[in-house]
């Protein structure tokens, strides 16, 4: 299980850095054409940056909330005693993953409507939308999965209090 984990953890990692590299790549490359070569025109750059911009935040999101990388209050957890710190932290990983199963729904009816819809950007490139849009199911699955993951190691006594003080 570790093992599959650890692959899945790499495939993002990689992902994630692949398209904020191309992000990053054809941001500079639209700034460039803009002022060296300006009857080239670029339209379609600004799609495609926000495009693989949208995916590397939704995937890179339900890795860091998956390793607890996210934000919360702690203050109010820090003053708890150990076990409720642990059945609030337990409770907003089901809530999370709730949250992620309503968003996984509810995107993909908007990818198949964009889908039956022929929805397109205004770009020369014409990019289909339901790619953009397919972002938010996919990135709320791995938020499911990654909590689900998180919030079984947590359960499981695999995960030590984030704040330090106490084993749960």
């Amino acid at each position: 299980m570790n093992r599959a984990l650890a692959a899945i953890d790499a495939v993002e990692k990689a992902l994630i850095a692949a398209l904020a590299a191309t992000a990053l790549l054809l941001a500079c490359a639209a700034m460039t054409a803009r002022y060296l070569l300006p009857s080239v025109t670029l339209d379609w750059a600004f799609d495609l940056t926000i495009f693989v911009t949208i995916w590397a935040t939704f995937l890179a999101g339900a890795r860091t909330a998956g390793q607890g990388g996210h934000v919360r209050v702690d203050t109010a957890l820090a003053i708890l005693p150990a076990r409720l710190r642990f059945l609030l932290i337990v409770a907003a990983g089901v809530a999370g993953i709730a949250l992620a199963l309503f968003l996984l729904w509810s995107g993909a009816l908007v990818v198949e409507q964009a889908h039956r819809w022929d929805e397109r950007t205004s770009s020369t490139l014409r990019l289909p939308l339901w790619i953009y849009y397919l972002s938010l199911p996919v990135g709320a699955f791995l938020l499911a999965f990654h909590l689900a993951v998180r919030t079984t190691k947590i359960i499981a006594g695999k995960v030590r209090d984030e704040l330090g003080k106490h084993e749960f």
